[in-house]
């Protein structure tokens, strides 16, 4: 009986022993674990900007590809590429030797037209007054009046191909359709120009002028993206060739239907964004990350988006714990994201403002183990 006694004390001693021990273990944070400072984020409380992200290409908003309309020879190439111009200032100039000659020509077949006119009228004059005199017959009078009427249609003829004729003379001058730089040229003195396809023997515009004061960049995005955008958003531009600057920039076009992406098996919806001011140091051509803001979610938890643990389909953080003597543990806990972009991921639920977490939870120890 007094053993038994003896060992319910015994029991009762060690429960509160452990019991203690477990307290004491859980205030002063149990065993210390190593985790790098570097890698510890804390939840933060501020606005979270949510954005569609893509890649596109500096353009200029407005550009002409400048071709002929006629064939010749180049003499000469006016301008070089950099060069600012005026609208209907001659850039290029063809070899006018034979079209001057077609015009000569068909301005004497006008001539000889229009004498072949006035003669038909004169003797129709004439019918006409035998007619009254008897002198002629109804008949010849009409015949005079047909002749005319064909005199008549040979200057309307003469006078279209003199027209066109002139018109290509004056092709060989070739001016510039808007004010502009020159950023392009593919045409030098001596090259021989095709007409119809309006360009040169290689396939090339003979040259491109731009307006460089409004500049866009051209992104592709998906029918998902596309979707969150509109007309008017803002945009921030970074350029490959500049990381260190950023561009303000608004969207001024989104295209009503999708086309075939170049290069890839996959349809896409042209947008472009163009830039509120332009220096001379975006140059056509250049790369640009763009980022469209479509929305802000004003004071929101947030961490780094690299903290997020996907575990049995739900979303985890390793919180950072920190006991009474400074020890420091990590713990998982449960959270419920909302928006994010590509940086930062809002937790609606799970932590709180000040809370730090492990950005990168495989540089932390696992709780259990630590414990």
């Amino acid at each position: 009986m007094k053993k038994r006694k003896w060992l319910v004390r015994l029991a009762i001693i060690l429960t509160i022993a452990g019991v203690a021990g477990g307290l004491l273990l859980m205030v002063t944070g149990g065993k210390d674990e190593k985790i790098d400072d570097a890698l510890v984020a804390k939840v933060q409380k501020k606005d979270l900007a949510v954005e569609v992200i893509d890649t596109g290409k500096i353009a200029p908003r407005e550009k002409v590809d400048i071709k002929s309309k006629v064939a010749g020879q180049a003499l000469d190439v006016l301008v070089d590429e950099g060069e600012v111009v005026a609208k209907g200032q001659v850039l290029l100039r063809l070899d006018p030797v034979d079209y001057a000659r077609e015009a000569a020509r068909a301005d004497a077949e006008v001539a000889q037209a229009q004498q072949a006119l006035t003669f038909a009228e004169q003797g129709l004059a004439r019918k006409q007054a035998g007619l009254a005199d008897r002198a002629v017959s109804q008949a010849d009078v009409e015949t005079a009046q047909n002749e005319v009427d064909m005199r008549k249609a040979s200057v309307r003829i003469a006078d279209v191909a003199v027209s066109a004729a002139k018109d290509r003379l004056r092709s060989c001058e070739i001016r510039s359709p808007m004010a502009g730089t020159v950023i392009a040229r593919g045409i030098e003195p001596g090259e021989v120009v095709t007409p119809g396809v309006q360009a040169t023997f290689e396939g090339k515009a003979l040259l491109t002028v731009a307006d460089l004061s409004t500049l866009v960049a051209k992104v592709e995005l998906n029918q998902i993206d596309v979707a969150r955008v509109a007309l008017g958003q803002a945009a921030t531009l970074t350029l490959d060739a500049i990381p260190e600057k950023k561009w303000q920039a608004t969207i001024t076009k989104i295209a009503p239907a999708a086309v075939k992406a170049a290069g890839r098996d996959a349809e896409v919806f042209p947008v472009e964004v163009t830039l509120a001011a332009a220096d001379a140091s975006i140059k056509s051509g250049m790369t640009a990350d763009v980022r469209i803001l479509v929305e802000t979610r004003p004071q929101v938890l947030l961490v780094p988006i690299e903290a997020v643990i996907k575990e049995d389909g739900k979303s985890r953080l390793k919180k950072v714990v920190v006991g009474v003597n400074g020890k420091k543990s990590t713990e998982k806990v449960d959270v419920t994201v909302g928006k994010s972009n590509d940086r930062e991921i809002e937790i609606l639920e799970g932590v709180h403002d000040g809370d730090e977490v492990v950005i990168d939870p495989a540089s932390a120890k696992d709780n259990e183990a630590a414990l």
